[in-house]
């Protein structure tokens, strides 16, 4: 209890710098917008009592955010709350200012959360890895199940440098685990070796990962954990029935879980293809250089069509023309039999594993293929109504009887196809086709805004780093 004393101690101090350098930032923020709006004589002056009101807001909206627990260990997480916040903030500040007759527009506070959100998002992250670098905010966490799931987790918290877990190493009762390596981390013992690992690793967090387990056997985790760690996290079956939209409530002492689709809502369907054909415009306009020159390289290459169009499986399974740069010589189909004589490549391609040095693409097809500028024209799809920016992605038939079957692939399209997907921004060509199915079965159980534009920005990065582009 003292070392839980201790450490409460210190993420007390460490709330309190956080909060102190959110306050430079945003009066950095706030102060460089009026100086750039009004000239230095006409700067309108701010007394105490305004500057109090300003700094209490942004802490206090920051605070029940939860801005100050340290608790997100994703970047995107963090990132969602500050946005919340920073809109409460822009209208309690403006309505403040109206109130006021202050001569300062709406559109200034807008512009100088616009400065303030990457700003705080950025010192957070340095301030978070030199604690983490120097021991003060690591949290060392037990996985108790080594099985798919465990491993997943491990992989997922660890791969984020915004964390500041530390996976300690797992627990497992399979004995042909115990002393094992499970996604570079140790097996240290048997779920009853729980109190000897924690007084051995001063453990702070456990994460139970047996999705199978049974309801005695979680009891019994339960109260052997739950009054030596701060938090215990309970990770389901990674892409189950779960949903981010689950809620729990009190019914006369029943506790009840309730689940929405999102995208059976006919509003968050509207806003969805707002985003889209917004978006679309946007990037026809940003990208149509690349798009020209891509066309140019094709054309001069073998003088082939620069555009290949395919018939592919969308929204409720109907079919229509996918508009892809050409990629591959203009005779891949007879290159195709001669591939799939070789029984290990027919293999991976079943399990949707593509191939690494394809022989069929172009030299310039290896180039669109790794930057991903082949996939572009398909924006003249999400135009035409047929695709979105963000789904599952659309395939032709014999793949999705191959990866789906008719059941799942009516599920799975009951959105549209998408330009960018779950999969696609969790390593791409890497994944097979078993963990892409999942992938777009938890993506329309747990659609939200919020997670298209995540995946949007991770698209970017991931055409950027390149990986899993083949």
């Amino acid at each position: 209890m003292d070392n839980q004393n201790h450490s409460g101690i210190i993420r007390t101090l460490l709330a309190f710098t956080q909060a102190i350098i959110d306050t430079l930032l945003y009066w950095l923020s706030f102060s460089l917008i009026i100086y750039l709006y009004f000239s230095q004589k006409n700067m309108p002056g701010f007394n105490f009592e305004v500057r109090a009101f300003f700094t209490g807001t942004v802490l206090a909206v920051f605070y029940f955010n939860s801005l100050y627990d340290f608790k997100n260990w994703i970047v995107w997480d963090e990132l969602k709350a500050i946005l919340k916040s920073s809109v409460l903030v822009i209208m309690v500040i403006a309505l403040y200012l109206y109130s006021q007759r202050f001569e300062i527009s709406r559109f200034m506070i807008s512009a100088s959360i616009i400065i303030f959100v990457p700003l705080c998002l950025l010192a957070r992250y340095i301030f978070r890895r030199i604690l983490f670098a120097a021991g003060i905010l690591s949290t060392n966490i037990i996985i108790l199940g080594a099985g798919r799931t465990g491993e997943i987790f491990a992989e997922t918290i660890t791969s984020h440098p915004f964390t500041s877990c530390k996976v300690i190493g797992f627990l497992d009762d399979d004995p042909r685990k115990l002393g094992q390596n499970i996604a570079g981390f140790k097996v240290l013992g048997r779920l009853e070796d729980f109190e000897k690992i924690y007084s051995q690793y001063r453990i702070d967090e456990a994460a139970v990962a047996i999705s199978t387990a049974s309801r005695k056997l979680l009891t019994h985790i339960l109260d052997m954990v739950e009054f030596h760690v701060r938090q215990v996290h309970y990770i389901p079956d990674m892409y189950m029935l779960t949903t981010f939209s689950a809620s729990i409530r009190d019914v006369d002492g029943m506790p009840v879980i309730s689940a929405s689709q999102g995208l059976l809502n006919p509003f968050n369907r509207f806003i969805k293809s707002i985003m889209d054909y917004t978006g679309a415009v946007i990037a026809l306009i940003i990208f149509s250089p690349f798009m020209i020159w891509a066309a140019y390289k094709i054309k001069h290459e073998d003088g082939g069509p620069a555009l290949f169009i395919q018939d592919r499986v969308g929204w409720k399974t109907q079919h229509f023309k996918v508009y892809k740069f050409r990629t591959m010589y203009t005779d891949a189909d007879e290159r195709t039999k001669i591939l799939f004589q070789d029984k290990e490549i027919l293999h991976d391609y079943e399990k949707g594993i593509k191939l690494k040095h394809d022989p069929r693409l172009t030299k310039i097809g290896v180039k669109l293929r790794k930057t991903s500028i082949d996939e572009l024209p398909q924006l003249f799809n999400v135009l035409k109504g047929e695709m979105s920016l963000v789904g599952p992605r659309p395939l032709i038939q014999s793949d999705v009887n191959l990866a789906y079957g008719d059941y799942i692939a009516r599920k799975i399209y009951t959105v549209k196809p998408g330009l960018t997907g779950l999969w696609q921004v969790s390593g791409r060509s890497d994944i097979d086709r078993d963990i892409r199915r999942e992938m777009n079965l938890y993506y329309i159980r747990n659609w939200s805004l919020w997670l298209d534009i995540v995946i949007l920005m991770k698209t970017a990065y991931a055409v950027l780093s390149k990986k899993g582009a083949y």
